[in-house]
């Protein structure tokens, strides 16, 4: 059921999925490419399997040498595998110290830890009215980037604040949103926030629908307006839009987010909005442009 639904959605392709046989011709691991929708290119490695009571980290080794091989002869920069604790479906991640030895064995490196939330209530929090709102189409895709740049200024997520050291922060801004327009959503969910309805920017919120669930991709506060309770409005305003969503589409999808564990202000706002952590989640990435270099 997993497979199937990505592959409808353009998330894996049969062609991505791969298995690793013994000499006598049983299989001995499997993985497989997923990536954004429109992307054309991996993103990440799921459902990694591999003998765990035998030679995990030599078979992971053999296994993943060459997918990551194929990964960037398809034009992948970098790969990503995410473990989440506790194991779950569709992947059922068990074996977790040895899932990081086959990692770390294959050249993959940590890059950051998210807390995962959810979202069980019917009724989204309140808004308390006193912010205005106005929409990607209303304002443009220049002025929502630079809304972008302005948020991340400050920003205690490790991936994004890397970003922005790598490229300049408009250029992470820019790549942030274009990475973000292949995920499903409706133009009118992104929305820019602004201080009364004649006032400053004070942040932006930012629903999507990826495969399978339903998320809050992007949420915050312009540095001079935080301590003001606005990133509560905005996760209302976030949160009523994916319930919405998912009424109109006639599909109990989840209601998903995560942040980054150094970001504790972002982890109480959600807390506060209702969302419930369920889960946590630790990133590790495969630089392929540096080691085919």
């Amino acid at each position: 059921r997993y497979l199937r639904s990505m592959f409808a959605a353009g998330s894996m392709r049969p062609e991505w999925c791969f298995v690793i046989q013994e000499g006598d011709g049983r299989p001995e691991g499997r993985v497989a490419f997923w990536t954004l929708p429109g992307m054309g290119k991996p993103f990440a490695l799921v459902l990694l399997e591999v003998p765990w009571d035998g030679d995990h980290v030599g078979a992971g080794r053999r296994l993943l040498g060459d997918v990551l091989d194929e990964a960037r002869r398809l034009g992948a920069d970098e790969i990503e595998h995410v473990l989440d604790a506790p194991p779950m479906g569709p992947q059922f991640q068990h074996q977790q110290e040895k899932r990081v030895e086959v990692l770390e064995g294959a050249g993959f490196a940590f890059r950051r830890e998210t807390d995962r939330f959810h979202w069980r209530g019917e009724v989204p929090p309140p808004v308390s009215g006193r912010l205005s709102f106005r929409t990607l189409e209303e304002v443009g895709e220049d002025a929502f980037i630079d809304a972008m740049m302005r948020v991340s200024e400050g920003t205690l997520d490790r991936e994004i604040r890397e970003e922005r050291e790598r490229l300049d922060p408009r250029g992470a801004a820019r790549e942030f949103f274009e990475d973000a327009r292949r995920v499903g959503h409706d133009p009118a969910w992104w929305r820019l926030a602004y201080d009364g309805p004649h006032g400053d920017l004070a942040g932006l919120v930012m629903p999507a629908e990826p495969p399978g669930f339903l998320t809050i991709f992007y949420v915050g506060v312009v540095p001079q307006m935080r301590g003001r309770g606005y990133v509560d409005d905005l996760l209302a305003a976030g949160t009523a839009t994916l319930l919405d969503a998912r009424t109109q589409g006639g599909a109990e999808k989840p209601l998903r987010a995560d942040t980054d564990v150094a970001n504790a202000p972002m982890a109480a706002a959600f807390r506060r909005a209702g969302w419930t952590r369920f889960a946590g989640r630790r990133e590790y990435v495969a630089d392929l442009a540096t080691a085919g270099s």
